[in-house]
């Protein structure tokens, strides 16, 4: 009985423990953040901003919004002076910011709202000042600390306003009480009135505008960016479409690439692939025209080297040959197909001296017997060669 009571008793603690545990790692809501909740009233019911603005329904109440460089009055958009410029707030970022109906989001609307009322009571025409963008830690160019806000600040066609005049009222603002925002810095329209750089260009000084990019078009009500290819994209263009991310893109089909003004034109000799960026072919003729070269150069050496090698003679024979013709040309006999090698030998040349000792005259004759004997034979010369014959 006492075993399965102290069982009963563990068994109860062990189920309290794991669910105490459960509960304290149960993924909750992160204590700095708000969760967005959607308002519990429409203030937007009934349309009470007219046709001409969008209204937006908050937590409390209920905004107009006009297109960008008009502001809401009397049901209305009026056009007005546009001073678009980039602040630094002193407030943490949060993703809530993101979202117009959100606490956060309409909490920093008014405090700004009241600070740019206050350092513009001196100038007349002050309208309203509207939150283009907040933008995200990491978009920030920025180097003040902060949260970054792009904002208009509107004035009526009417007032006397001008560039200087705003900014100096702002800086003096920010002087008397930084407390809310620490900087400003003029910008320029397109930089903040957010058309989507891949699909469009911005063009415009006062009042901006997203121009599509060539063979893309808009949505209807989607006046920042062009997700959508045009007819134009087409394969007799050379084009085609493919869907990538939120938009779709126009390329250029393989071995053509793009031109400065949309164009797709074929790729240039030795480039291929996707936007003509592959050179492997440009590469295989540069190389197959050096080796051409080469080959071409040793041929024309081998061929100069050996004609001018059959051209050349032998030294010894072209005298040879050269003597051989002069003495064909000379000699009163039957000329000979051979060349004939002058010596000094014969009694017919000049200069002959005899190679018999017995014939030499020289100083020392007497150690040489003289010849005492008659030549009974002499050689003639004949055309079928020489012969001997009696002198007597």
């Amino acid at each position: 009985m006492r075993r399965s009571v102290l069982f009963a008793v563990w068994l109860g603690l062990v189920l309290s423990l794991l669910k105490e545990y459960g509960s304290e790692n149960e993924s909750g809501p992160d204590p700095t953040e708000t969760p967005i909740t959607e308002p519990s009233v429409d203030f937007c019911r009934g349309d009470p901003c007219g046709t001409a603005a969008t209204c937006i329904s908050l937590q409390s109440n209920y905004t107009c919004v006009c297109k960008y460089g008009y502001y809401y009055s009397n049901k209305t958009c009026e056009k007005g002076q546009i001073f678009p410029a980039t602040i630094a707030v002193n407030a943490p970022y949060s993703e809530n910011l993101q979202f117009v109906n959100s606490t956060e989001y309409q909490e920093l609307s008014k405090n700004l709202s009241a600070f740019f009322k206050e350092a513009f009571k001196n100038l007349t025409g002050y309208e309203e000042t509207v939150i283009v963008k907040i933008q995200h830690p990491s978009e920030s160019r920025n180097s003040v600390p902060g949260l970054n806000v792009a904002v208009t600040n509107l004035f009526r066609e009417s007032s006397n306003a001008t560039e200087a005049a705003v900014s100096a009222a702002i800086e003096e603002a920010i002087g008397n009480d930084g407390s809310l925002v620490n900087s400003y810095k003029v910008a320029a329209h397109c930089d903040i009135y957010g058309c989507d750089p891949k699909t469009t260009v911005c063009e415009g000084k006062d009042f901006p505008e997203c121009k599509c990019k060539p063979d893309l078009e808009k949505k209807q009500g989607d006046d920042l960016s062009c997700p959508v290819c045009s007819k134009t994209c087409s394969a007799e263009k050379h084009k085609y479409c493919i869907q990538e991310e939120k938009s779709q893109t126009c390329k250029c089909m393989n071995n053509f690439f793009t031109k400065q003004d949309g164009e797709c034109v074929a790729c240039s000799v030795g480039f291929s692939g996707e936007e003509c960026t592959d050179n492997s072919e440009l590469i295989l003729i540069i190389v197959g025209t050096v080796f051409g070269a080469i080959i071409l150069s040793l041929v024309i050496a081998v061929s100069v080297i050996s004609v001018r090698a059959k051209h050349k003679q032998n030294p010894e024979k072209r005298s040879l040959m050269k003597s051989g013709y002069s003495d064909m040309s000379t000699s009163e006999d039957r000329p000979s197909m051979f060349p004939r090698v002058q010596t000094t030998s014969g009694h017919a040349n000049p200069g002959y001296q005899p190679n018999n000792p017995y014939e030499m005259r020289s100083t020392n004759r007497d150690r040489f017997p003289e010849r005492d004997y008659d030549d009974l034979y002499e050689i003639s010369r004949e055309p079928t060669g020489f012969r001997t014959q009696s002198r007597y």
